[in-house]
């Protein structure tokens, strides 16, 4: 999923979560859950591996998420409208830091330190895990994940 949608759903965790702690675990757990799911950009990490999309590209989808998901946070605090600051921020990091443990990988490769290998590892074993076998187009993908984030604005 985007960082948008990670972050929104994080959002919500915080919002029904009194405790940062649990918060967090539950915004980690909500990542790999949601990224178990297909969603239509498992093809797109591995045509920039592949050297079938350039970085540039890359880059582009992932600034705009990036953009998308900040735009989000920003807007969800500045409603004011969460009982507990502390727990939504840690639930939002806890549903972001695995997608942000696979920048850093990139940006350290060749050689990424063993703990950033076994992170990205696992990370695309689990968003690969239906998604191999029956994903969305990018396009398609992006349309459901845009009724995703539009159910959990409601639910916010």
């Amino acid at each position: 999923m985007t960082l948008l949608i990670h972050a929104t759903t994080g959002a919500l965790i915080g919002q029904y979560t009194g405790s940062p702690v649990l918060a967090f675990f539950y915004g980690l757990l909500s990542h790999i859950i949601l990224d178990a799911i297909p969603h239509g950009d498992s093809k797109v990490y591995q045509k920039y591996k592949n050297k079938e999309i350039t970085f540039k590209k890359a880059m582009a989808i992932s600034i705009i998420d990036s953009i998308c998901a900040i735009v989000f946070v920003l807007a969800f605090f500045a409603m004011d409208i969460n009982p507990s600051n502390l727990a939504s921020s840690m639930a939002i990091i806890g549903a972001i830091i695995p997608d942000i443990f696979i920048g850093f990988y990139e940006l350290t490769c060749p050689h990424p330190p063993k703990i950033l290998q076994v992170i990205h590892k696992w990370h695309f074993k689990n968003h690969d895990l239906v998604a191999k076998k029956y994903d969305f187009t990018f396009k398609k993908g992006l349309a459901f994940q845009t009724i995703i984030f539009l159910i959990l604005v409601k639910l916010i």
